[in-house]
């Protein structure tokens, strides 16, 4: 018999629930009869009346009718439509950080090998709000007009938002002014749904340093019509906009980019700074969305290798060589790994925009190009996206023997899933430090060292 049907929670019935915890998602957590229920914006401490939503036969979901209790950490909530993107903004910040330090501490504690890990407690954010230096905002038509916002939760139904609350100051209102231009000039917005209409997305990147902005309008067809009048409406009411580009995407898909890409005025990059380096960055580069705290992250990097200018260190997954430019102040020789053409490319460009001779830039798949290195490594950074490491390049790295590696995770899951590896293999793990780079939202970072025991 379902376990369901056992606790007696049936969809669309009504419960008294006390909330015990938060998933490392952020949902509020309370158990009824054995049942664990899971309800956005609800707090630990909190007690009240709750709908069921979904019932599956291990947990269920719920949504708050009200509370009789509320939790001393919860505050007001700053736009209840952005609950999807930002869902730990009913939270006291202070306590969003004590939620990532948990959040890291129990999936080490759930690793046998790493269990006893000692876990710093999470550095906090300089700035809670406004700090993303760029939004990505679908395009849709909402009553009738073209609307600009969010997605509803599990599905594609467009919640309008003009104010993103963790944009820097400007961000927002280039997206709405350019929305406002396109719909003056009757562009249509994307039907998803009967593959029609032509605005997809409207994607804006901005330096908070420089002030320089970039613009990126995806479509589903080639035009962008008229062009001659759509750019200049742009750029005269945004006068720090430097580059617009025309991205066209149109396959049935969920993925934001096309193929072809058009530089309708401009350059093809704008210009950020972080850590006193100057950055050439491209509509489809991967840069840190909070600056300060990527140059947080970065240092604490750069600590924890404490090079002393004669290594040779690998920069996996570079990028366009943030981290790679950073390190070379600090070593003789920086190699740095990328799988992407582009991304290569202006990682070169960065180097020579520095002045910056003793790094090399290589494109490849990571486990190939470190294979075919002649080179001992002395270090190795990687900073790899939320899968983590494959397996082929934990092999070939662990063959190389650096003597330190730093690993810098954005999902912790991942990261003691390929710690437990390189300490299996010999490694010591020191200094496990979350940083907390997007304020509001479940995500954490994390930075730790591996030191090679001396055989």
């Amino acid at each position: 018999m379902d376990k369901n049907i056992l606790s007696g929670i049936k969809k669309n019935s009504t419960i008294e629930l006390k909330f015990v915890d938060l998933t490392y998602e952020g949902l509020g957590v309370a158990k009824h009869e054995g049942l664990a229920i899971f309800v956005k914006g609800a707090l630990p401490g909190e007690s009240g009346k709750v709908r069921i939503t979904k019932v599956e036969k291990r947990f269920a979901f719920g949504e708050i009718i009200n509370l009789d209790v509320t939790s001393p950490n919860r505050m007001p909530v700053e736009n209840k439509m952005l609950d999807s993107t930002l869902p730990l903004q009913h939270l006291s910040y202070d306590k969003q950080l004590e939620f990532k330090t948990k959040i890291v501490k129990d999936v080490f504690a759930k690793n046998t090998l790493l269990k006893d890990t000692v876990i710093r407690d999470t550095i906090a954010a300089k700035d809670e709000w406004n700090y993303r230096n760029k939004t990505q905002v679908p395009v849709r038509s909402v009553k009738g007009k073209m609307a600009t916002g969010v997605f509803a939760n599990d599905s594609h139904r467009l919640i309008p938002v003009d104010d993103f609350k963790i944009n820097l100051p400007g961000i927002d209102e280039i997206v709405t002014g350019v929305r406002d231009i396109l719909i003056s000039f009757d562009e249509k917005p994307y039907d998803e749904g009967t593959h029609t209409g032509n605005i997809r997305h409207i994607i804006v990147r901005k330096s908070s340093r420089t002030e320089e902005a970039m613009v990126i309008i995806i479509t589903r067809s080639k035009s962008l019509f008229p062009k001659s009048k759509i750019i200049p409406a742009i750029t005269e009411r945004f006068p720090n906009v430097v580059s617009i580009v025309h991205n066209i995407n149109n396959r049935r898909t969920s993925a934001v980019f096309g193929d072809k890409s058009e530089i309708l005025f401009g350059k093809s990059s704008y210009e950020e700074k972080l850590a006193g380096k100057s950055f050439d960055v491209t509509a489809q580069s991967f840069l840190q969305v909070n600056i300060p705290q990527a140059e947080v992250l970065y240092e604490k990097a750069l600590a924890l290798l404490n090079l002393k200018g004669t290594e040779t260190v690998l920069d996996a997954y570079c990028g366009i060589g943030t981290i790679s430019l950073a390190l070379a102040d600090r070593a003789q020789q920086v190699i740095g790994i990328e799988v992407i053409p582009a991304a290569v490319e202006i990682a070169k460009v960065n180097a020579e925009k520095n002045g910056i001779k003793n790094v090399k830039f290589e494109c490849g798949l990571v486990e190939d190009v470190i294979a075919d290195l002649e080179v001992s490594l002395d270090a190795v950074v990687v900073d790899p996206p939320r899968k983590g490491l494959e397996p082929a390049f934990i092999d070939a790295l662990l063959e190389k023997k650096p003597g330190k590696l730093v690993y810098i995770s954005c999902n912790p899951a991942t990261l003691v899933r390929d710690l437990e590896r390189f300490v299996e293999a010999g490694y010591e793990l020191f200094d496990v430090q979350p940083v907390d780079l997007f304020p509001q939202t479940a995500h954490v970072e994390t930075v730790c060292l591996l030191s090679r025991r001396s055989q």
